[in-house]
Parts: structure tokens; sequence; C-alpha cells
């Protein structure tokens, strides 16, 4: 696999894996550069994201996802320390995912995460498929569906270690939507920046589970 994206695209890569303290290997960079161009390209034709300049994109939306990472990997040492749950893997629902952010980042550098990408849109989903067979890429998934349709169902419901969603709708509705997928003792990360949310949201939020 080749990407052909520009210099500065690579540049803030680095820069924001530099930020996060990742250690990424040639095959990670080569993934994400590759992702990146075909983000790129599909943004031409329907509308995925308006950060597209290599900066923006390198910190709105690299960077961003990869603060994520603390807490996932806080998860999955817990899951190795302590062997309590029947899974192997570290499982990861990202709701709403469109355009990958933060779900499909998140896998790029964590390849052992078994993850789940939902959205409500079919040609999102057919994107994210794109991706997922173009960087060759195994335990991750996309699927359309609503997530209150997938609270709902049994193989869904309380299944999920990490439940991620970012800018899909006010926290408190984000909470009612995620909280079902995401198992006892599992941790629900809200990518929201306004505490006015957190505090209309504290008492569906005090639910979680945060270890």
């Amino acid at each position: 696999m080749v990407a052909f994206v520009s210099s500065n695209y690579k540049y803030w890569l680095d820069e924001a894996a530099k930020r996060a303290e990742l250690m990424l290997s040639s095959t990670q960079v080569r993934q994400i550069l590759l992702y990146i161009e075909l983000l790129l390209a599909k943004n031409k034709v329907m509308d995925l994201t308006n950060i597209t300049e290599p900066e923006e994109l390198g910190i709105k939306h690299l960077l961003d996802s990869w603060m994520l990472l603390p807490e996932v990997d806080r998860i999955s040492h817990l899951r190795d320390k302590e062997k309590t749950w029947t899974d192997q893997l570290v499982t990861l629902v990202d709701v709403g995912s469109g355009a990958g952010f933060p779900g499909m980042v998140l896998k790029l550098v964590r390849p052992e995460l078994e993850v789940l990408l939902l959205d409500a849109q079919r040609k999102r989903i057919d994107f994210l498929q794109e991706c997922i067979e173009k960087l060759e890429l195994s335990g991750i998934v996309a699927k359309q569906m609503r997530a209150e349709v997938a609270g709902r169902r049994p193989e869904f419901r309380d299944k999920f270690d990490l439940a991620t969603a970012r800018a899909v709708a006010a926290l408190p509705q984000l909470v009612e939507l995620c909280l079902p997928l995401v198992k006892p003792g599992g941790v629900f990360l809200a990518m929201k920046g306004q505490d006015n949310e957190a505090n209309s949201a504290r008492q569906a939020i005090a639910q979680l589970s945060v270890g």
C-alpha cells in the first residue's frame, strides 16, 4: 500500500503522534496516510468532514481521537491484570462513527481492539467498509444501525468494554444512546467539551462505571 497525500499530512500525522506520545510503526504510518487519502478523495463527492487541511486534520481529528488512548489502555491493562471478563479482547463500539473518528483511528494504533463502527447513514458505512478492505484490517466491522436500535439487540446490549461518541448529540441524549451498549465495568467516553452539557447529564453519567 502506498499513500499519495502531500508531505504536509505526513508532518502533521507525526506531530499528532508525538503529542499523543505514540510510537507508530511504518505499517501504521502507511495505513493512516492511506486512510487520509481515502477520506480526502471521498470527501470530494460526499460530506464526511469540513476539516481537511493538514494541520487541522492532524490535531482536530487524529490527536483528538488519540486523547482517548489512556483510558483505552487502562481498560486493556485491567483486563490483563484481573482476567475477570470472559472476552479475551477489549471491545469498542463507536456510535455515530461518521468518517471514522475516533473508532477507526483508534483501531489503527491499537490493532488488538475489536471495534464496531455504528452509523445510521448507508453512505458513511460504505466508506468505512471501503477503508476496512483497502487497509486490510481485521477485527473491525462497520454496521448501518441506529444506536437506540443496537441497544435493544441482545448481541449488542451490555456487550462492549468501551463506547465512544463524538459530536453526535447533546450529552444527555448520548448517555441514553450509548450506556445500554456498555457492559458492567465498562466505560463510555463522550467526546464533548461543554461543561453545561455535563451538568445537565449528571444523573445519567453517574450510572456509568468508570472504575
